[in-house]
């Protein structure tokens, strides 16, 4: 049966040459009337040959993944249907997800379009967070960084109790640009990512435009196992971070970093994959006594990391090992001093037999002068002792656990628990953090696809070398559409 287009033009083609039939130079014989109509007949011909192609060439139409979204609440479906948080371009090598960090908003398969040979794809997310904060041992100075973010570092300490603090923003929102082209056999992959979460904030931002500035957060591009640019330290499995509507959640007890690095990954059976990377060295000092810490870009080798992941059947296992050799040139007479750095992290997903979804979450994390890696820096990676010349790396420990469940098909809760102890050396300043810990909890929903909707809170603490202590409360709201 023509379609509507078809039977329209053949309508158009008839009207056309009927006009043209009441012009004087227009044939008056029925000789000429037929051969107009199979005139008209061979064009309809051709036009249905036309049509046909174009059917043959078009894909099927696959299911969408709404209509699994659109299920009742109460049937719990199996946790294939679930929204997934993988992206449908191949990323460079060993690259996490887009979505992999801050939460399990979906991706939609078949999204994005093709230039000649290349695969394009815009993604991200738009996130809006409302935050209300009360310090138990202090108050915070004017936008700081740690009223946004879960950030041990900046709890005050030995002050009076501060008032509730309110603040909101969407400077979290995020979005990536993503490419694969086929080169050779096999496919060369970039990433682009950016998002507003820059510090420091724009001093008195809050007044009237609200402005954020718009940073880099990974660069990186991936061919034959091979990535280069900037991306997550090869030391950290992100994938292992529990859902939360903070930036991070389990800030203290995480490794935490991204920077330019050359990385190179390997299947090598069983659900193995081995991975190895060279990336940027930066040494974050202290001097004996004092407090503040200093990035003193003085190093010359570059931080050596290897990885061992296990995947298989929705649970994961990655050991990861960092060795670094750090350097302080003390901007005097003496030369440079040296030190050597290591560390090893075990981290993972453990599904839990309830045929919901449910999960466990963990890692575990120590070594000597790695403080850059873990908790975004609570403690430095070396104190410098001037009087004897030398550098000391400052041994920790530190992990997170985190258990997601899921009460129905879109309505979800984690529990999640992280903590950091540090070892400062007896020159170290008696105000050094010792430890911190932190604990939340949250409940998400998912009303509509790619919607993510939270609350959680969280109580969080801090104490220094000299016994001092300090506490968090914060209660968070959060809203996340995915696109």
């Amino acid at each position: 049966m023509p379609h509507l287009g078809q039977r329209t033009t053949r309508a158009a083609l008839f009207s056309g040459l009927a006009l043209a039939g009441t012009t004087p130079a227009a044939a008056q014989t029925a000789e000429d009337y037929q051969a107009l109509r199979r005139k008209v007949e061979q064009l309809q011909q051709q036009l249905d040959a036309v049509q046909r192609a174009l059917d043959a060439a078009r894909p099927p139409v696959q299911p969408t993944p709404v209509a699994a979204a659109a299920a009742p609440a109460a049937a719990v479906p199996a946790p294939a249907t679930r929204p997934s948080s993988q992206d449908p371009l191949p990323r460079p090598a060993g690259t996490p997800s887009i979505t992999a960090q801050g939460g399990t908003s979906s991706v939609p398969s078949g999204y994005g379009f093709r230039i000649g040979d290349t695969s394009f794809r815009i993604a991200g997310f738009v996130k809006g967070d409302l935050i209300f904060s009360r310090y138990g041992n202090g108050d915070t100075a004017t936008n700081p960084l740690g009223r946004e973010l879960s950030l041990p570092q900046s709890i005050p300490v030995g002050g009076r109790r501060s008032g509730i603090l309110a603040d909101a923003s969407a400077k979290q929102s995020r979005i990536a640009f993503q490419t694969a082209t086929p080169v050779g056999g096999q496919t060369l992959t970039t990433l682009i990512e950016a998002d507003f979460q820059v510090a420091p904030a724009v001093s008195g931002g809050e007044r009237a435009l609200n402005p954020y500035s718009f940073g880099l957060r990974r660069a990186v591009a991936g061919y034959g196992g091979f990535a280069m640019g900037q991306d997550w330290s090869n030391f950290q499995y992100v994938a292992a971070l529990p859902e939360t509507a903070d930036f991070v959640g389990v800030t203290d007890g995480t490794v935490l970093v991204r920077q330019m690095l050359l990385r190179y990954s390997r299947p090598i059976g069983g659900g193995w994959t081995a991975s190895a990377s060279i990336e940027n060295p930066e040494t974050v000092s202290a001097m004996a006594g004092a407090t503040a810490l200093s990035d003193n870009d003085d190093d010359s080798i570059p931080d050596l990391t290897g990885q061992l992941l296990w995947t298989g059947k929705g649970a994961s296992l990655s050991v990861t090992g960092l060795f670094r050799s750090m350097r302080v040139d003390p901007a005097t007479a003496r030369p440079a001093v040296t030190a050597q750095g290591y560390g090893i992290s075990l981290a993972g997903i453990a599904p839990l037999p309830t045929g919901k979804g449910d999960d466990v979450r963990f890692m575990m994390t120590g070594g000597r002068g790695i403080g850059r890696y873990v908790g975004v820096n609570v403690a430095p990676d070396v104190v410098y002792e001037m009087a004897n010349d030398r550098l000391v790396p400052v041994p920790l420990i530190a992990g997170f656990a985190g258990m997601r469940h899921f009460w129905t098909g879109t309505l979800r809760s984690t529990w999640m628990g992280s903590f950091q102890r540090i070892w400062n050396p007896a020159s170290a300043s008696p105000l050094s953090t010792r430890q911190v810990w932190d604990t939340a909890i949250n409940l998400f929903l998912s009303p509509l696809p790619r919607l993510d909707m939270g609350v959680e809170a969280r109580l969080s603490h801090r104490e220094l070398t000299n016994g001092a202590t300090g506490t968090l409360e914060r209660l968070h709201f959060t809203v996340k559409q995915g696109f």
